[in-house]
């Protein structure tokens, strides 16, 4: 490897002459060797520092390579003697001795992004000191070059002596020591092909005469002490100032006759010209020292025919110190008039390109070609104090114009005529942040009498030195008048107003921008049709309408912002983009309608926002959107534009047709609820995001077997402990666990590996959070204005105005963008009996219009939702969290009923969580609270549920809540499991409870995983996993889930023995399961059951199998064979071994029907 380096470089090929020449220890050999490539010389010693012997050192090669190695030695200060052949030595200073990079990786990114916007202080030859040693630093970039070399005088223009270090980027770097400026040098370039050539360096400060091309170092810092600050001082402050009124072209000739326009040195422009210029009254003196067609050796450097740089920058001294700017003429667009050097110049077109025949231009595609531009721009400005810049070259004068690296300066300006300022009462209503409609007096109007001409006016409070840039005039710049002390500006601009496009540019805080007008664009997302149908409450598809839409307006990429504020005087969209100053971008309100929307350039996806509402009384106050589709991560409340269209490339087209083919009743519905914070977390304690939970939830539901994940509510909510249940922002998933589309990846990874998800959703009632919701306008406006109907004493928080169509409408909305953006299978609608009753946990409340505690507009409204719902997707589960006896709640609308698809069977839950809590002596009490469920369970579509509420607040968990030894504890758990995927009804289980977790659940951490390390936790898990796949595998635990014809007693008065006994049945009759379950502590080692069927029955499963942690005291998969003794009713019946806490799954033989 260090022959085939050393090879590269005595063939002139190496990128990396560090790695070999110069100073290297070697720890192994405890040595230090030091190589140099010295190919004029015979011999060569090393001479130390210190004063030392010197050594001499080995030619290893013949072309000039020389080592040496010093052993103990692991750093020496020293230098180079080389001796050539006639016996003359020279004493050097090893260049490859000192390596201290000036140009970084971060210089490099910045390079390749266009963004450096030092680059003349970074590439280029500038005297440094490096490591106490002094000499000049060459930079260049050339990154198609295989090889360069820095030449000149000091090393006898000699390639081989001084190759230089390729950086990542393409940039080349070398330091010299013992130069200095005055020092002739040029760049030896090797390209790809092997071909050598010599190149001027592009970043030269000085220049030989032409025909002569070499550069100079020079040090420009030292050249010239300026005296010129106080004008510069206000150029920074107010950069339009210097705008031209008057201007003198001075042009340069070697044979110039005396005057003041022309001249043959810069040494003669203060004596010539300055005196003219002040006679006049000019303001600005412009400069043409290039001629046309004449070659220029670098694009930093005065033209040296007419004297050195200090010549210049003392005339331009000169010239400020008297209030005179100064104007430059610039880089033509055509490269062969002014650049010969800079074609191929690392053996590609690095700089230019194609631009007609015989001709090249700059290839401004390129960033850092851009940069090499611009920072050009801002050296003339730096370094030589220049005001303005003139080019004919219109296009590239408009791409440069909106770099950051020239954004203080000018090119071809021109004084603007003034225009009018508005009437008094026309600049009260926007001083005073009351007009609706800024767009009738903001942006571009046409001036009354003066066809062609427009005045533009713009609202661009604490704005420094605006100005207007015409996209007809790109080289033109239109400074805007300021007009009053309230940020108000106008110009006049020659054009028609109806056709003029141009942005407009600005300093706030020192940062400057150069934007669109929004006030140019009469831009409207809303139509006449939208405002009918979202105030009649029928506008399903609002939300493609209000919020925050990135669009595309005449060619202007931008974000359209709209929201419903009808009691509002003012509102503005503020955000980093205007430094959230809410004077900047006032919206336009749309008659009649409340709604009110602008379209602002330059935002765009990621950017974060808010409202500033002006209400009829008291001060303004900042509201985030209540249809933002993205948020910050809490305790941020900003909102976050979010485009959810076309964002995430679904691949689950297969589930989605075959859940609209689906009978959702008839199938298996096994849910898995889950709170997306505190199912796992990362070892630091920090949440997983949406994409790290499909990576661990999707199997786990897989091997648990349920077919559906719920999760508890993922709408942004300010407050974690509320669980979800307080949302501020109901279009935004939560940021907490990442992004929007993250979470559209969940759920289609889900659906691609068959696994429903519902969404638990909370149209009762939002928080009271001052950035929310409440109080929206400055009034009631998404809540009730009267406390009795407008708030939840319990809760603390808000009832929605289900009465205004516009409320809703935003809440009908809703649930369908989350089923078609997001593709949910389900809505679990929460605290559905606090909206059906005005009289929900009050003591002070307002009856209906009957007199009733119905209330009526919260009931229409979820039947217009369930109906829309059901309407648009067909196969959605909507399911009800109701707690009361109201009548068909499942039922169709058209039927009478709610219309939702399920209920939470509340009644069943609270029933069997009492009953199993009781010691099994005392049970034989309550064997009604078992059976009672049958009496109703097929008067709604019942989803059983053991859900998030009966494990927190001190009700422990669910196997907290089982009474006796250890033992006993799991065995009535898993009794408790077996007795609910045998009842009719969808089954929900929430987290942590399918292995048995021993606390409650904390939302702060995560579930006891590490209880899994114990048999019984881990039996309890099996045997979830076991009925999930009985209940899928058989059709009788499913199919006739909301009907008798599904489900017959075998025995359910056996209230001492507390054994129940029952039979679950399909559609077809041979298809039938027996569940016994003996809820004592009892052992009836020969139950006899009355069974339908003369035949064998086969085991399935058995709670008490040794596997889920039994006793294991039956055998697996054992058949008994019915008897022909009556018991229970039946003429047959079968003997039963039924260990205590114990419940066993049998199937009977298929029956031959005659």
């Amino acid at each position: 490897m260090l022959e085939e380096q050393i090879q590269k470089i005595i063939e002139l090929r190496h990128d990396a002459p560090y790695a070999i020449l110069g100073p290297h220890y070697a720890e192994r050999e405890r040595a230090l060797t030091i190589r140099a490539f010295l190919p004029q010389a015979e011999r060569a010693y090393i001479l130390p520092a210190n004063g030392g012997a010197r050594r001499e050192m080995r030619k290893t090669h013949p072309e000039g390579l020389f080592a040496v190695q010093i052993p103990g030695v692991a750093k020496l200060e020293y230098r180079l003697v080389a001796v050539d052949a006639a016996g003359a030595s020279a004493t050097l200073q090893d260049p490859y001795a000192v390596h201290e990079p000036s140009f970084t990786r971060t210089d490099g990114q910045a390079l390749e992004r266009g963004a450096l916007d030092a680059l003349f202080a970074k590439l280029g030859a500038h005297p440094r000191v490096k490591e106490g040693v002094a000499g000049v630093n060459f930079t260049l970039w050339a990154p198609h070059a295989s090889r360069v070399s820095v030449v000149g005088t000091f090393n006898q223009w000699d390639g081989r002596r001084h190759p230089m270090e390729r950086h990542e980027s393409g940039v080349w770097e070398l330091f010299v020591p013992e130069l200095g400026p005055g020092e002739l040098y040029k760049y030896e370039v090797r390209n790809a092909e092997g071909a050598t050539f010599l190149k001027t360096d592009p970043l030269a400060f000085e220049t030989e005469i032409y025909p002569k091309t070499a550069a100079l170092v020079c040090d420009l810092q030292r050249r010239h002490d300026w005296g010129d600050d106080p004008w510069m001082a206000r150029a920074r402050e107010t950069p339009g100032w210097t705008l031209p009124a008057v201007v003198h072209r001075v042009t340069f000739a070697e044979d110039a006759h005396a005057g003041p326009d022309r001249v043959a040195a810069y040494g003669q422009l203060v004596e010539r010209v300055l005196p003219h210029a002040l006679e006049r009254g000019v303001k600005h003196v412009e400069l043409a020292f290039w001629e046309p067609g004449e070659t220029v050796a670098s694009y930093y450097a005065p033209n040296p025919r007419f004297g050195r740089p200090e010549d210049l920058m003392a005339f331009v001294d000169a010239c400020h110190q008297r209030d005179i700017g100064v104007i430059l003429d610039w880089i033509p667009p055509l490269l062969p008039h002014v650049g010969q050097e800079l074609s191929w110049f690392d053996g590609t077109r690095l700089y230019d390109r194609d631009a007609g025949v015989d001709a090249l231009a700059f290839n401004l595609e390129r960033p850092e070609v851009r940069n090499f531009l611009a920072a050009n721009a801002r050296f003339w400005r730096q370094v030589y104090h220049v005001d303005a810049l003139r080019t004919d070259a219109r296009t590239f004068t408009a791409r440069l114009s909106g770099e950051d690296a020239v954004a203080d300066l000018r090119f071809l300006i021109q004084e603007p005529p003034l225009g009018p300022a508005l009437t008094k009462e026309d600049s009260a209503l926007l001083a005073r942040g009351r007009c609706v409609d800024p767009h009738a007096l903001l942006g571009p109007h046409p001036l009354a009498g003066e066809p062609g001409l427009s005045v533009v006016r713009a609202l661009l409070s604490e704005a420094e030195a605006p100005v207007l840039l015409p996209e007809h005039q790109p080289h033109v710049l239109y400074p805007l008048q300021w007009v009053d002390e309230d940020g108000l500006f106008e110009t006049l601009v020659a054009a028609e107003a109806g056709t003029l496009r141009y942005r407009l540019h600005a300093t706030w805080q020192g940062q400057a921008r150069t934007f669109a007008d929004p006030y140019a664009f009469k831009f409207s997302i809303f139509g006449d049709q939208d405002c009918y149908l979202f105030a009649e409450g029928n506008h399903y598809r609002i939300f493609e309408k209000f919020g925050a839409h990135a669009c595309v307006v005449d060619g202007v990429a931008g974000v359209n912002f709209a929201v419903w504020a009808p009691n509002a005087q003012r509102i503005s969209v503020v955000g980093g983009f205007n430094h959230w100053d809410g004077r900047r971008h006032p919206l336009r309100l749309r008659p009649g309608s409340g709604v009110w929307e602008l379209f602002v350039p330059g935002v765009g996806e990621g950017d974060l926002y808010k409202f500033e509402i002006l209400p009829r009384t008291g001060p303004v106050f900042l509201k985030t959107d209540p249809f933002a589709f993205h948020t910050e991560v809490p305790p941020g409340t900003a909102s976050v534009v979010y485009d959810p269209v076309g964002k995430h490339p679904w691949r689950d087209g297969a589930w989605m047709a075959q859940r609209a083919r689906n009978n959702i009743w008839e199938r298996p519905v096994a849910i898995y609820e889950i709170h997306a914070g505190s199912w796992r977390r990362k070892a630091d304690g920090e949440f997983l995001s949406y994409r790290e939970l499909a990576d661990q939830l999707i199997p786990y539901i897989l091997e648990m077997g349920f077919t559906h994940i719920e999760f508890m509510p993922l709408a942004e909510h300010p407050y974690g402990p509320s669980w979800g249940y307080q949302i501020s922002n109901f279009y935004a998933p939560t940021a907490r666990f990442g992004h929007p589309d993250e979470l559209m990846e969940l759920i289609d990874r889900c659906h691609q590996h068959g696994i429903g998800v519902i969404l638990d959703w909370v149209p009762a009632h939002f928080p009271k959070d001052a950035h929310a919701m409440a109080w929206f306008d400055g009034t009631c406006l998404y809540e009730h204005a009267d406390p009795r109907q407008g708030e939840h004493p319990d809760w603390g928080t808000l009832i929605f105005n289900y009465g205004r169509h516009e409320i809703e409408n935003f809440l009908i909305a809703n649930a369908l963008y989350w089923l078609e953006k997001f593709h949910f299978d389900g809505l679990r609608v929460d605290a559905v009996a606090s909206m059906l009753y005005l009289d929900y946990s009050k003591k002070d409340w307002i009856p209906n219009k009957y007199g009733g505690n119905e209330n009526l507009e919260a009931i229409e409204f979820i039947k217009h939702t369930n109906a829309v719902v059901h309407g648009q997707f067909p196969g959605v589960m909507m399911i009800a969290e109701e707690s009361t006896a109201w009548p068909n709640v499942s039922r169709p609308t058209d039927a009478g009923g709610l219309g939702f698809g399920f209920k939470w069977n509340m009644g069943w839950m609270h029933d069997v969580l009492f009953y199993l809590q009781q010691e099994p002596v005392h049970r034989r009490h309550h064997h009604d609270k078992l059976t009672f469920g049958i009496v109703y369970a097929f008067g709604e579509n019942f989803i059983l549920s053991l859900s998030h509420d009966e494990v927190v607040h001190l009700k422990k968990s669910l196997l907290g809540k089982m009474p006796g030894t250890g033992r006993e504890q799991f065995a009535n758990l898993r009794l408790l499991y077996a007795f609910m995927y045998g009842h009719p009804g969808k089954k929900l289980l929430f987290m942590g409870g399918e292995f048995g977790q021993a606390g409650e659940w904390n939302h702060d951490g995560d579930l006891e995983w590490g209880l899994l390390r114990h048999l019984p936790h881990q039996g309890v898990q099996r045997f979830v996993a076991a009925l999930n796949r009985l209940y899928a595998r058989e059709p009788a635990c499913h199919q006739v889930d909301f009907r008798s014809a599904g489900f017959d007693w075998l025995d359910a008065s056996a209230a001492e023995t507390r054994v129940l006994t029952f039979q679950r049945k399909a559609r077809d009759p041979r298809e039938a399961v027996l569940f016994v379950l003996n809820f004592s502590d009892q052992r009836y080692p020969s139950y006899r059951i009355g069974v339908p069927y003369p035949v064998e029955y086969r085991e399935l499963l058995h709670s008490d199998a040794r596997e889920y942690g039994g006793s294991g005291e039956t055998l697996p998969g054992q058949a008994v064979r019915a008897e022909e003794i009556a018991n229970h009713g039946y003429a047959f019946s079968i003997v039963l071994n039924l260990p205590p806490l114990s419940a066993v799954v049998l199937k009977p033989a298929p029956l031959a029907l005659d």
